[in-house]
C-alpha cells in the first residue's frame, strides 16, 4: 500500500490534519490547535508531512530543523500520528523514510524524536527503522 505524501508548509494546510491529530491529543480544541500551530510555525519554522491512502489522510508528522552542540544539525519529529484504523500497514514506515530522505537532503546528521514511555507499539517501529534510545527527556510542570 503506497502513500501519496504531501508537504504541508502553511497553517491552512496543517489545520486540515486536526481530526487525525485529535485522535492522539483528545483534549485539544480546534481553536487551541490553530493557535499552537501558529506559534510552532513562528518559533520553530514547523512544517508537516501528510500521507494519504485512497485520498484519506492516514498518517501525519510534524518536523523542524535545528542544531545542537552534541549532534549538529538534525531533523526533529513531532506529533507523529497514524490513524487508529490504519496502523500496522506500513504507512508510518513510509513517512519515516520520506523524512529520512528529507533530512539527508538538508544535510542533517540525525533524526530525533520523543515517544511516550507507554507507547510501546510505536517503539518497535522506531527500532526497526534504526532509531535508538540516547537518553531521557525530563520535564517539570510550571
Amino acid at each position: 500500500m503506497t502513500l501519496i505524501i504531501s508537504e504541508l508548509t502553511t497553517k491552512k494546510q496543517m489545520l486540515t490534519t486536526y481530526e487525525l491529530v485529535n485522535q492522539m491529543y483528545k483534549n485539544i480544541s480546534a481553536t487551541d490547535f490553530s493557535y499552537k500551530i501558529t506559534e510552532m510555525i513562528n518559533l520553530n519554522n514547523y512544517k508537516m508531512v501528510a500521507g494519504y491512502y485512497q485520498q484519506e489522510l492516514v498518517v501525519v508528522s510534524g518536523y523542524w530543523i535545528s542544531l545542537m552542540l552534541y549532534c549538529g544539525k538534525y531533523l526533529q519529529l513531532s506529533n507523529f500520528i497514524t490513524s487508529q484504523k490504519h496502523r500496522s500497514k506500513g504507512f508510518g514506515s513510509q513517512i519515516l523514510q520520506h523524512l529520512q530522505e528529507k533530512a539527508i537532503s538538508l544535510q542533517c546528521n540525525k533524526i530525533v524524536l520523543d515517544s511516550y514511555i507507554e507507547n510501546k507499539k510505536s517503539h518497535s517501529l522506531y527500532y526497526k527503522q534504526g532509531f535508538y534510545v540516547r537518553g531521557l527527556h525530563f520535564m517539570k510542570d510550571l
